[in-house]
């Protein structure tokens, strides 16, 4: 009996043994299952996070690279002295928008010139021996040798071509190395993950999110190298590299580490980079340990849990992957789908056939200026729900980045389409309101997809429309195949023109005369720039100058204008002729010029001209978003120039610039002198003569055309007129006939 309750006793641990090994080898298996699960997701993960980060090192170094080359035109022939330095001062308006540090042109012997005033010999730059070699750079970290605290700094550089198609010079741009890193910071894996780009030999050019990682080292032999075990890693890399082909692994950085590298093509491929996504190994095995803590607990518990346990299993590993996904596929301010998201949802879909959107906010950073950097992430939160509110079934939105959003509208009747805009940017306006900021609108690009086409490209089509959008004044969307594709060639052309048109002074400037209301004598008149085009006929105004406002070549015709009119009035003043006061628009742009003041006195001193002949005329509109400019129009009131209010009646903000005191003239828009005839409208005009006057200014009306405006304005004493009913703009000899039988 012992021996046969001996035999059911061992029968009995022979089963409990067996259940229990069954259960550690099927918690064992179902481990290392569900580690390697894991780890997949992670490598794929990776491979996700790192696109996104190329994507956004790509879309960063483009934009710059298109700057700098648009840019280089106006170096074309470039001398050393003051030319260098007035063309370079031209250019820092840029500056602030592109957060960068400087633009430098380098001489063929190395002799370099930087917007800060900087001056130094870099033909030791390795850069520089490029450029003169006809190849673009784009550096790893430096020390400044154009600053004397000699920080750290990256350059992108281009070669300038003279007339022959020989390198003259080499142009670039230069980031603050710790500005341009922060720029490109992307959490990744809840800010456990990191991320490097490195070069061709291995320099790390930024690094992202760790310390282990720091910018001017080399990722082979200062980091990997002193692992042996980091042999293989090294060489799958440069093999990757050779091949610029993407792929992952592992290596050591005091602890394992997984990796996945993607190439990034830059300056028109003249450049590659490799951006690495890092993810220490813990960051896994953090997930997979309380996974299998209650595995373990629960095998040793009891045994019937054991199926129960594995169901247990999966439920977590599902979350961990669900959490890992959204780490990946989440944007951050958001928390809603980035664009890694709104592509995989994209490619998801079997007929893609609707309209992908670009959509980003004018005028964005007011809400940061005015309001603060918490207000625009929250503004940002607020669109993303606006966005959301007004998708239908099937319909997708993203977060790109900043401002920018991206859409995928199934609608396919093109005013049903644009109704929905409509309905979106009125919500987007109605929330600016709310933080009291004006000049916000949404601005759209739009692109019509069919089936199988590539989401890349035609994402790029979009966002091509959107940049044309944000040059319309009137419409703030456009379709990419309603372009005027001929009309961008004609852009491109007059830009290409407008360096030799100021050289061989084919923009010529033309007076309108402005005349007493009470006596009808000529008071003083306006000067407007014609463009002579190569046949003799005339480049329309409404063609070039909005062009030239949106590339900002407007600054320097705004001068030459300046530089025109003064040369003029000595002219005249020499030859015994009458004067009168003239003034000159100045530009938004030109106003967004730091030294705008000091080169304009400097003209007028050249000229040895008395300054209460020359006048300016300012937009209400141009004084939205920089107090600096009160200060600017006050230092030109100093000097003794008058300013005039242009356009008054057309803004956002009419009464509240009446009290600014900057201005000494009111110019009356001719949308409002058009009211005459209109009891309200005249009711209007009468109390803006009146207020006007009663606050000690000037009063010009603008486009007057008939005698019965003429009689109101001189019954209600406004000072002066201007409009065809007396004389349209005429060339300088016309206007001097005026000016002897005045």
């Amino acid at each position: 009996m012992k021996e046969y309750m001996k035999k059911i006793k061992t029968k009995r641990f022979g089963i409990i043994l067996f259940v229990l090994v069954a259960v550690a080898v099927t918690i064992f298996f179902s481990s290392y299952a569900i580690f390697g699960e894991l780890e997949g997701q992670l490598e794929q993960n990776l491979e996700d996070v790192a696109t996104q980060n190329a994507l956004a090192l790509h879309n960063k170094i483009h934009s710059n690279h298109e700057l700098i080359v648009s840019l280089s035109d106006n170096m074309h022939g470039v001398e050393q002295g003051e030319d260098i330095e007035e063309r370079l001062q031209s250019l820092e308006i840029f500056l602030d928008e592109y957060n960068l540090k400087r633009f430098a042109y380098a001489f063929p012997d190395g002799t370099s010139y930087a917007t800060d005033g900087g001056v130094a010999n870099l033909s030791y730059r390795e850069f520089f021996k490029r450029g003169m070699e006809g190849k673009g750079s784009i550096t790893g970290i430096l020390h400044d040798a154009l600053d004397e605290s000699h920080g750290l700094v990256n350059v992108m550089t281009i070669p300038v071509y003279d007339d022959s198609g020989e390198v003259e010079g080499v142009f670039g741009l230069t980031y603050d190395s710790q500005s341009f890193n922060e720029a490109l910071q992307i959490e990744c894996f809840d800010g456990q993950g990191y991320s490097c780009a490195i070069n061709s030999d291995g320099e790390i050019m930024i690094a992202m999110g760790s310390d282990i990682l720091q910018m001017s080292e080399n990722l082979f032999t200062d980091l990997l190298a002193p692992d042996e075990r980091n042999e293989e890693a090294i060489a799958r890399l440069q093999k990757q590299m050779e091949g610029k082909t993407s792929g992952g692994g592992t290596f050591f950085l005091s602890e394992k580490n997984y990796y996945h590298c993607v190439p990034v093509n830059l300056m028109d491929d003249d450049v590659t980079w490799y951006m690495i996504t890092i993810a220490p190994a813990d960051v896994l095995e953090s997930r997979v340990a309380p996974i299998q803590h209650r595995l373990y607990t629960m095998a040793f518990v009891v045994v019937l849990l054991t199926l129960m346990g594995v169901a247990f299993v999966i439920v977590i590993s599902r979350q961990q992957k669900a959490m890992m996904l959204r780490y990946a596929y989440e944007d951050p301010l958001t928390k809603g789908a980035n664009y890694a998201r709104f592509r995989i949802d994209m490619s998801k879909k079997r007929n893609p056939r609707g309209y992908l959107v670009s959509m980003d906010i004018t005028h964005f950073n007011n809400i940061n200026i005015v309001a603060g950097k918490m207000a625009g992430d929250d503004m940002i939160g607020k669109i993303w729900q606006i966005l959301n509110e007004e998708l239908q079934s099937e319909e997708l939105a993203c977060h790109i980045q900043e401002d920018v959003f991206s859409m995928f509208l199934k609608t396919e009747n093109r005013e049903l389409l644009i109704e929905r805009l409509k309905q979106i940017s009125g919500r987007i306006n109605m929330q600016a309101k709310t933080l009291q900021v004006k000049g916000i609108h949404s601005r759209y690009g739009l692109y019509e997809m069919d089936k199988n086409e590539d989401l890349e490209d035609a994402y790029s089509k979009a966002q091509i429309a959107r940049e044309q959008a944000r040059s319309q004044r009137e419409q703030y969307y456009v379709f990419y195949d309603e372009m005027d594709h001929e009309r961008l060639q004609q852009n491109q052309q007059l830009e290409e023109r407008f360096e030799d048109s100021l050289a061989d002074e084919d923009f010529e400037v033309w007076y309108q005369p402005k005349y007493s209301v009470e006596t009808g004598e000529v008071v003083g008149s306006e000067a407007l720039v014609r463009w002579r085009d190569t046949d003799g006929s005339l480049i329309s105004p409404g063609v070039f100058i909005p062009l030239f406002e949106q590339n900002g070549m407007i600054v320097k015709l705004d001068e030459y204008v300046f530089r025109t009119v003064c040369r003029q009035q000595v002219k005249w003043l020499a030859d015994g002729q009458k004067t009168y006061p003239v003034s000159i628009n100045l530009s938004r742009a030109s106003l967004y010029c730091n030294d705008i003041v000091e080169r304009y006195r400097r003209i007028i001193q050249e000229y040895q001209l008395d300054t209460g002949l020359i006048q300016l005329e300012i937009t209400e509109t141009a004084m939205e978003g920089s107090a600096s400019i009160r200060e600017f129009l006050k230092q030109f009131r100093n000097m003794g120039i008058r300013i005039l209010m242009d356009d008054f009646g057309t803004g956002y903000s009419s009464l509240s610039t009446l009290n600014m005191q900057c201005f000494d003239t009111l110019k009356l828009d001719k949308s409002l002198i058009d009211y005459i005839g209109d009891k309200n409208g005249e009711i209007l005009l009468y109390y803006v003569i009146n207020m006007g006057q009663k606050l000690g200014l000037h009063i010009t009306a603008e486009g007057v055309e008939n005698s019965m405006q003429l009689d109101f304005l001189k019954e209600n004493h406004c000072d002066d007129i201007q409009g065809f009913f007396f004389a349209k703009p005429m060339p300088p000899a016309e206007f001097e006939n005026i000016l002897t039988n005045s």
